[in-house]
């Protein structure tokens, strides 16, 4: 009995604390106890902004971006410790950063003192990908 009751308590520590391991930058914004929410009530929305924090945004040459925008003038944004950000793009958090997506409108936003721009993909185009991988 001792050890059946053992196992079980063993089994359900491994499994709680398989089942709260989040991403970093998503506890950072949203916090541990909304995340157990979204994953007990609404595992879609947890996974959906799982999606976006890793594909909202991309790092653009400014080379590029330019070539796209024309003359268009855009917002600039500070980034602290750009540098690392390019090496490892988990280190680029969209909801740190204070930027708002929008329903369809696609952003560029220059980044301070570096010769890049953020590409921010539409709000309505991520959640059609995050759709579309769900089915795949």
């Amino acid at each position: 009995m001792k050890k059946f009751l053992f196992i079980l308590v063993l089994n359900m520590i491994t499994l709680i604390s398989y089942s709260q391991q989040f991403d970093s930058r998503l506890e950072k914004h949203f916090g541990r106890d909304k995340l157990i929410y979204w994953q007990k009530n609404y595992p879609d929305s947890l996974g959906y902004y799982q999606f976006v924090i890793d594909n909202a945004v991309l790092i653009m040459d400014e080379n590029v971006a330019k070539q796209r925008l024309g003359g268009e003038q855009v917002s600039e944004i500070e980034i602290p410790n750009f540098d690392e950000a390019i090496k490892n793009h988990k280190l680029l958090d969209i909801f740190s950063l204070g930027i708002e997506l929008k329903p369809d409108t696609y952003q560029y936003i220059k980044v301070k003192n570096e010769p890049y721009y953020l590409y921010v993909k539409s709000s309505n185009y991520l959640w059609n990908k995050y759709q579309a991988g769900k089915q795949n």
